[in-house]
């Protein structure tokens, strides 16, 4: 039976649809009535070397994953890193003059400093660039380049794990369901209305449109790495969309990463499902979900193995050394202190 102190990774899934794909990369998966604390069930297994539990938030927001966070921090106390993995919304390209990235729907965006910014950005309040470790993790997955992601390969085991019914839950759309629209051309229907029932096609540029950097062969997602816009509201401009990006050099939205990123250590990837702006685009969202798992599990694997063990036994040991009241002379007040290095002296004045 599994133990709640085991686990050294959390990962936060924003949405239901975002768990359920992080499922299917688990590499053994563990009976859910062994994974709780104080009633609250998680999603608990194996990816490689990493005990790894999964929780999805209640609702979206900053607040929300800021207390889930929490939670499970509480409730798995040697949790080392947190990953949050979803979908989101991301900029359709983005570089220099010369040297522009084009960014198509199912690509993933991680969290990577850009610029003058740090890796995640409340726009309207501040920039938190994360820790060491992760940031070295990200950085040599990025070196190594696409052969090591090996999302395809991840992509069709996970598919081998469907049953009839979910066979093609998790295929890719294809080139011809991603439509980028003009920056001015608003989305005409109800949020519930499909553009390609309520929009002018003419106002589309398809990926073919967009040239030689919107190509991707099937299952074979562009991973960027850069500036994570993060806020309570849905970006759904395409006009305040360039604009924050140009202000701050931003490549993705969405609403979750800034209130984990305040607290705790974090990577933030994301797979893209629309573009920022009114049309908002249901039908690439299991994939988007499955391709940001897919880039996730494999990151897994360029983290070192937290030893929960001897994270027990240090945190045992920092305890009994622990001095939590000490009383000096005529001092009846006390001090509070703990883990005392050094020589320490103290010396009374004769009365």
């Amino acid at each position: 039976m599994v133990k709640n102190h085991q686990f050294t990774i959390g990962w936060i899934c924003p949405l239901p649809l975002d768990r359920e794909a992080v499922r299917l990369v688990l590499d053994e998966e563990y009976p859910q009535d062994e994974v709780q604390y104080q009633n609250a069930f998680y999603l608990g297994g194996r990816i490689g070397k990493h005990q790894v539990v999964i929780g999805v938030q209640r609702k979206i927001g900053l607040s929300q994953a800021a207390i889930l966070a929490e939670k499970m921090r509480a409730s798995f106390p040697n949790i080392g890193y947190f990953l949050l993995v979803g979908i989101a919304s991301g900029v359709p390209r983005y570089g220099p003059a010369g040297a522009v990235s084009e960014i198509v729907l199912g690509d993933v965006v991680v969290s990577s400093p850009r610029g003058y910014h740090g890796r995640v950005l409340q726009y309207d309040k501040g920039a938190w660039e994360g820790q060491g470790l992760l940031r070295a993790a990200v950085n040599n997955f990025r070196a190594d380049g696409s052969f090591k992601t090996n999302i395809t390969e991840v992509l069709k085991q996970m598919r081998l794990k469907l049953d009839k019914e979910r066979q093609h839950q998790y295929d890719d759309p294809g080139p011809s369901r991603d439509r980028l629209f003009k920056d001015t051309y608003e989305h005409r229907g109800t949020e519930l209305d499909e553009c390609r029932a309520c929009c002018d096609a003419d106002c589309v540029d398809l990926r073919s449109d967009r040239g030689g950097g919107a190509t991707r062969l099937v299952d074979k997602p562009s991973i960027h790495f850069g500036n994570i816009a993060s806020s309570n509201q849905m970006q759904i401009s395409a006009v305040e969309r360039n604009r924050v990006q140009k202000e701050h050099n931003v490549i993705c939205f969405e609403m979750e990463a800034a209130g984990v990123m305040d607290e705790y250590p974090c990577v933030i990837v994301r797979g893209i499902c629309d573009y920022a702006d009114s049309h908002k685009n249901k039908g690439w969202q299991n994939y988007a979900a499955a391709t940001a798992a897919a880039y996730a599990k494999g990151l897994l694997a360029m983290i070192p193995a937290i030893d929960a063990t001897s994270i027990e036994e240090q945190s045992s040991t920092q305890h009994a050394a622990t001095i939590t009241n000490m009383t000096f002379g005529n001092n009846r007040d006390g001090i509070q202190t703990q883990n005392f290095h050094g020589n320490v002296q103290f010396g009374f004045e004769r009365r």
